[in-house]
């Protein structure tokens, strides 16, 4: 059937009702295996092999054109050509192996396991570097991957039934669980796109749910099929790619056996002066004062032209056939002869993040930690769920699509002043600025009630950053003239910049640098730096210059960009301010501020009032996005790898109940020894209650003031002293307190746990609870000392200031009652 469930014919008949099965897109094959007598069929040729009975997985490799089945009983993973040749076992001695999923164009299988403590396993296609990725304490079921965002995703069910959609990296890293009701048990999925499809055997309809979100699922067939469904396959090609057509697909075997022939040892390699040899190929080469002509082979002595009058990117030579554009070393002249690209040039061989020579003309591209490369071999793709804007639309914040769709409203400002935001993606606040109320306020991500964070002392906050690392915030005033910061909850405040500041506009902030930027709007407009204290200030640009405005950092590059509102354009330099130039020119109205991801660059615009995309490094593919806007101002992307550094562990311990472990901007949750991790990604479950009653370890936070007594800050009470059971919430840090407990039953942890407590804090085991707490240095708190924000305490010591500014008010209005009283009293006796 097609997507919309309309279209749907049979194609094969008389398969049996216990099957399962693959595709084979360029051969239009399908191939199905009976589980219970473990024939495996294709289509054109009927009957295929017969293997062991049992058959628990199926998967068909379209690059390397092989069969894989799991074999639950004998507990082994077996491969054969597409023809049902050369079968062979590849892994023996697994734990019930089922669902098996092969990504060909990485090499890897990947499977379920059974038993005890269910989990996820991994395998090249050859069977080797066998590991595996994650284990569940639940039951696992229906292993599907996305090809395309290189993802894994299954279905697990509790103990007591309940059940969740869950996804992880190709590593078992970036756990994603998407709480999911689940009708049957009996299903299967697989993924396409940005969807996940599913079936329900109880309705007998396939459902469609968002991989992302989860949510409510959609029916893709209206009406109930005649038997209940159990397989299913999305067959289009972006779920089987090709490896990259430049590097054509051979046999492994052939490859590996092949000879290099040494072409420069041969007169007809073409090279006028040089030749270096590597394996399967050459390439041409040119001593120092030469230079390599586009034809790739000639050396021409370098004679620079005069004037330069071919506009050549990089450099000119004067030839005996005239003058021609030549490029350095590591790139080539593009189809306009002017132009160079490669790893040595400005566009980095159109590379995303990473380029690396691999001969004077070839290159390879790679992306950083956290990223994969697209299949086009170029662009970096960030993991993890989709990023998306959050724009201030002067009236309103919304919640954007980066391709303009999707408009949703966080925040309505009637009056109409936003203009400035930023977000804080340990705590997930949105923090921003409002000129007529002259505050700056947040409000979560999810949306709720606004909460105000600073109201005095502002005028014109027209540019807000959050430092995510060392948590605390800018702003720019442009009526006082000043740079200010203050802790993410008001506190601390200071001005740290305003000698020779006239008219601050834009801010951004880079924490891993340690840096601070802004620009200046004044009578001498100017592109500033300086350290975070407001020290060392450093001016980036102050040519060329009338209206600076917006600021944005790409953090995987280092690299600034910046808008100028009245002369159109938008520039981009080194952090120090080199290698300036401009990326934009009379082609973009009044810009106001710039946000950047990935390899996209988005710009607000004035006028006209829109957003717009371009390419960050070329300044093409310029594109408008988004044109029903009141008055675009501040942009930012919200995406976990958008702010690196970002330690998510901080707020809450990552919502982990035990440990925790921030990697990418993602919190990664694991549990102490005897424990295992439950279905939720989260909570612990003891290891010897995997298969008995449910026992759910719920969050908390834990630490040792004395050693004698735990507790935070507030001292017991009297009751306190003399219970002998612990009390533990799941609050924040400053409600929580832990009772009284007889000394004799701690213990010192094993050497096991020497590193469990951070920051040089002792850690203590309790018997009696199977668990470990840590005694922490001053400064820091948490289960394992791991917080060093201690913004709840400074909230706490606000608000008892607060109370005592109150209380001595009510003693002085008191005063001066009693004082007024006694006044009329002695003037009446008078």
């Amino acid at each position: 059937m097609d997507l919309d469930g309309k279209n749907q014919r049979r194609l094969l008949a008389g398969v049996g009702s216990s099957i399962l099965f693959d595709f084979h897109f360029r051969e239009e094959g399908v191939y199905w295996a009976d589980k219970r007598t473990g024939v495996i069929y294709k289509n054109s040729t009927g009957k295929l092999y017969s293997s062991d009975k049992h058959i628990s997985g199926l998967a068909v490799d379209w690059i390397w054109n092989s069969v894989y089945w799991t074999s639950r009983e004998k507990g082994k993973v077996k491969r054969m050509d597409l023809n049902g040749k050369n079968e062979r076992t590849l892994l023996r001695h697994l734990t019930q192996p089922s669902s098996i999923v092969v990504d060909p164009n990485n090499r890897f299988l990947f499977w379920l396991s059974g038993g005890m403590t269910p989990s996820i396993q991994r395998s090249d296609v050859t069977g080797q570097a066998k590991t595996t990725l994650i284990k569940i304490a639940e039951r696992l079921q229906a292993l599907s991957i996305d090809q395309q965002d290189k993802r894994l995703f299954w279905v697990q069910f509790g103990l007591q039934g309940e059940s969740a959609i869950a996804s992880c990296d190709y590593n078992g890293n970036a756990l994603h669980i998407i709480d999911q009701p689940l009708r049957s048990q009996a299903l299967g999925i697989t993924v396409f796109l940005e969807y996940l499809y599913y079936t329900d055997s109880s309705s007998r309809v396939i459902k469609q749910v968002n991989k992302y979100t989860g949510g409510y699922s959609l029916d893709v067939n209206t009406k109930q099929m005649a038997k209940p469904p159990v397989e299913i396959k999305v067959v289009h090609p972006l779920n089987q790619p090709l490896a990259d057509s430049s590097f054509p697909v051979i046999s492994l075997y052939i490859f590996l056996c092949a000879t290099d022939v040494n072409e420069c040892a041969h007169w007809n390699h073409g090279c006028s002066l040089g030749c270096e040899n590597i394996p399967g190929s050459f390439f041409c080469t040119c001593p120092k004062g030469y230079a390599l002509l586009p034809d790739r082979k000639t050396c021409q002595e370098i004679k620079p032209c005069e004037g330069n009058m071919t506009k050549c990117g990089h450099g000119c030579l004067t030839t005996d056939e005239g003058e021609v554009c030549v490029c350095p070393e590591g790139s080539v002249l593009q189809d306009d002869g002017q132009a160079c690209t490669g790893c040595s040039s400005t566009d980095a061989g159109g590379c995303s993040q990473i380029c690396t020579p691999v001969t004077p003309s070839r290159w390879q591209c790679g992306c950083l930690p956290g990223y994969q490369l697209h299949l086009d071999g170029k662009r970096c793709i960030a993991t993890g769920p989709p990023p998306y804007l959050l724009v201030a639309n002067f009236v309103d914040v919304r919640r954007i699509n980066p391709d303009g769709t999707g408009d949703q409203t966080l925040v309505e400002e009637p009056r109409g002043t936003i203009v400035a935001l930023d977000y804080d993606p340990i705590q997930n606040n949105v923090y921003f600025s409002s000129i007529s109320q002259k505050t700056i306020e947040r409000i979560d991500l999810n949306g709720g009630s606004r909460g105000v964070v600073i109201s005095e002392d502002l005028n014109s906050p027209e540019g807000l950053t959050v430092d995510w690392v060392h948590r605390r915030m800018y702003w720019t005033d442009k009526s006082r003239s000043t740079v200010d910061c203050s802790s993410l909850v008001g506190l601390n405040r200071e001005t740290i910049v305003s000698k020779g500041l006239e008219k601050p506009r834009g801010i951004a902030v880079h924490p891993l640098a340690k840096k601070l930027f802004w620009t200046d709007i004044g009578a001498q407009p100017v592109v500033e730096s300086a350290s975070l204290e407001g020290k060392d200030r450093t001016v980036i640009a102050s040519s060329d210059l009338v209206s600076p405005g917006g600021l944005a950092i790409d953090f995987t590059e280092d690299r600034l960009f910046w808008c100028d509102q009245r002369r159109g354009v938008v520039e981009t330099a080194g952090l120090d301010g080199s290698d300036r130039r401009i990326l934009l020119e009379n082609q973009v109205g009044r810009p106001f501020d710039l946000a950047v991801f990935e390899d996209r660059l988005w710009i607000s615009e004035r006028e006209p009032r829109q957003l717009r995309s371009v390419h960050k490094r070329t300044g093409k593919k310029l594109q408008s996005i988004h044109g029903n806007m009141v008055q675009p101002a501040s942009v930012v992307v919200v995406h976990p790898l958008a702010k690196p550094g970002a330690d998510v562990c901080l707020h809450l311990n990552g919502g982990c109940a035990q440990v925790c472990e921030s990697k990418l901007g993602f919190a990664h949750c694991s549990c102490l020894s005897r424990y295992i991790l439950s279905a939720d990604g989260k909570s612990c479950l003891p290891a010897d209650a995997a298969n008995g009653t449910k026992i759910m370890i719920k969050n908390y936070i834990l630490y040792i003031h004395q050693i004698e007594s735990l507790y935070i800050h507030n001292p017991p009470s009297p009751e306190q002293e003399t219970a002998s059971t612990w009390v533990m919430t799941t609050s924040s840090p400053a409600d929580v307190t832990i009772r009284h407990h007889n000394g004799n039953s701690v213990e010192s942890c094993p050497s096991t746990h020497e590193s469990y407590c951070l920051y040089q804090g002792v850690c203590f085991y309790f018997p009696e609870m199977e668990s470990y707490a840590c005694n922490c240095l001053s400064g820091y708190m948490g289960e394992r000392c791991q917080f060093s924000d201690l913004e709840w305490w400074e909230l706490q010591q606000a608000e008892k200031e607060k109370r005592r500014n109150v209380v001595i008010a009510a003693c002085m209005v008191l005063l001066v009652s009693l004082l007024s009283i006694a006044a009329c009293v002695t003037y009446c006796y008078r």
